[in-house]
């Protein structure tokens, strides 16, 4: 996402948010869709592969433009948010929350 995270890894959160208004959300990295659907309370969820033990998980879209078992591209368009949408970011590795600071540009 564009723009400084309005959330950040610690404190409670595990992973970054973004304030992303109809915004188009692409994927962090190249990799295997593992899930893309609606989970309670999360809105649109993605759950990406990207290799041995390390997922990306993107939620809060409000409609998907990938499916599970799809490869995907680094940029390619996972879906869009809704009209007052926050998109969350966590990068996890074996199912534990990794802060993805030292992978993630602001601005």
């Amino acid at each position: 996402m564009d723009g400084a995270p309005s959330r950040r890894f610690g404190q409670g959160s595990s992973g970054w948010g973004w304030r992303a208004d109809s915004a188009e959300v692409r994927a962090p990295a190249a990799g295997r869709v593992a899930f893309a659907g609606p989970l309670s309370g999360w809105g649109h969820v993605v759950i990406l592969d990207l290799g041995p033990g390390w997922r990306a998980v993107i939620s809060g879209l409000d409609e998907l433009s990938v499916e599970a078992g799809a490869r995907i591209a680094d940029g390619q368009t996972l879906g869009r948010t809704g009209e007052d949408g926050e998109v969350a970011f966590e990068l996890r590795r074996d199912e534990r929350p990794i802060d993805p600071a030292p992978w993630l540009r602001e601005g």
